[in-house]
């Protein structure tokens, strides 16, 4: 999810103790955004493994063709890591803002979630994968959503690490300049505005870049979440405001949904595909993620999720080498040199759950040894400490 962010997907929620405006549904332990994050992840695993990475054939059953198409939407998981990372990233910011290491924090933090890992794909996707050095130096510097075909052979999943990075570069200045209510207006006029700007670049117009990968013309999915923390953050945002909120936007997409197919919106190769396919999904996952605030807790919905939480804990590490463990499967099996002579669904759906049960292993691995070490950092060398204007409670 592109590998997407998800949360965030490169982020730890670890929020300060609570202002006196915080929603009852901000807590420090939200196990329903790790639901989502497993959600998210695994739709992009699928979307890889089943829809766009795909071995080489002769020829496609019906069924597998079936199983294709099954799985296309799940690119959209990379659109709700954006709306996750908005909401996680834009809620750390709005409870640091007033302290005085609010810059060393939130980028230390950054540096030791994302960064170690990160190299260590880089590295090898350079000597295994044999990118090139100057592909390999513009992912370094988060860039790799500029790469064009000059740069040779790329990595799908950089692409949105680099999107959520240029943005919050920009993001952190304007919430510790600008008022609550100001930032408020700017991701409205995100909402409104991006989907307006890709149809514009894509109906070449006013050529902005690429309408899925441009930084510029993405926001409004880190918008949607940011808009959520900063209203959560509201005397106005009550429990049943809440619950009405999270039905309208249900109730609202579903319509958009139904409007976008005889209107031909969900086709994105359309100029008013590529613009607007995007909104009615971002309004669902904004209701997703309100209605996994309020029921991710709950015991019984705490218990069935285990699964999805578990996806959810190692969702960076996974989102990161998925696409590597299908391109190794494929040098395993010599699906490049060997076409199949009939692509089945039988035979996709087998090395997916390989390739699936092996990252996995992997990416827990990866988690509970080395990415730990870092997240242990994070703490040690910036902790959140209580502002002198901040009450200090224990957030359960």
């Amino acid at each position: 999810m592109g590998i997407l962010s998800p949360p965030d997907h490169t982020t730890e929620f670890s929020p300060p103790p609570a202002t006196p405006f915080h929603s009852p549904l901000l807590q420090r332990e939200m196990p329903g955004l790790d639901v989502l994050r497993g959600v998210a992840v695994l739709s992009v695993v699928l979307y890889h493994g089943l829809h766009w990475w795909l071995p080489p054939a002769i020829s496609i059953s019906p069924t597998t063709r079936l199983l294709i198409l099954l799985a296309s939407p799940g690119w959209l998981g990379v659109n709700l890591f954006f709306v996750l990372s908005g909401f996680l990233i834009t809620g750390i910011l709005l409870d640091t803002r007033a302290r005085t290491n609010y810059w060393k924090s939130f980028y230390t933090r950054r540096v030791l979630r994302i960064l170690p890992l990160y190299l260590v794909v880089l590295l090898i996707l350079r000597f295994y994968s044999g990118l090139s050095w100057s592909y390999f130096f513009l992912c370094l510097f988060y860039m790799a959503n500029f790469a064009t075909p000059r740069f040779g052979l790329g990595y799908g999943p950089l692409w949105s690490l680099a999107v959520e990075e240029q943005f919050y570069l920009i993001w952190p200045l304007l919430v510790r300049r600008l008022r609550s209510h100001t930032l408020v207006i700017l991701c409205i006029a995100s909402l409104v505005l991006s989907p307006l700007l890709r149809y514009l670049s894509v109906s070449g117009i006013v050529p902005l870049g690429s309408p899925y990968s441009a930084t510029w013309l993405v926001t409004d999915n880190l918008a949607a979440g940011a808009l959520i923390a900063l209203l959560l953050r509201t005397p106005a945002a009550t429990l049943v405001r809440t619950k009405v909120a999270t039905l309208a936007l249900g109730l609202l997409s579903a319509a958009l949904l139904l409007l976008g197919f005889q209107l031909h919106i969900m086709n994105k190769t359309t100029a008013i595909g590529a613009a607007f396919q995007p909104v009615p999904f971002i309004l669902l996952f904004s209701a997703m993620l309100l209605l996994a605030l309020q029921v991710g807790s709950h015991p019984h919905v705490f218990r069935i999720t285990r699964p999805l939480r578990f996806y959810g804990y190692i969702s960076y590490g996974l989102y990161l080498f998925h696409v590597l463990g299908f391109s190794v499967y494929q040098s395993l099996f010599s699906d490049i040199s060997h076409p199949l002579p009939v692509l089945t669904a039988a035979y996709l759906l087998m090395r997916f759950c390989v390739v699936l049960a092996a990252v996995t292993l992997f990416c827990f691995l990866s988690r509970r040894t080395f990415e730990e070490y870092f997240l242990r950092l994070k703490d040690r060398l910036v902790p959140y400490t209580p502002s002198k204007s901040t009450p200090s409670v224990k957030i359960p």
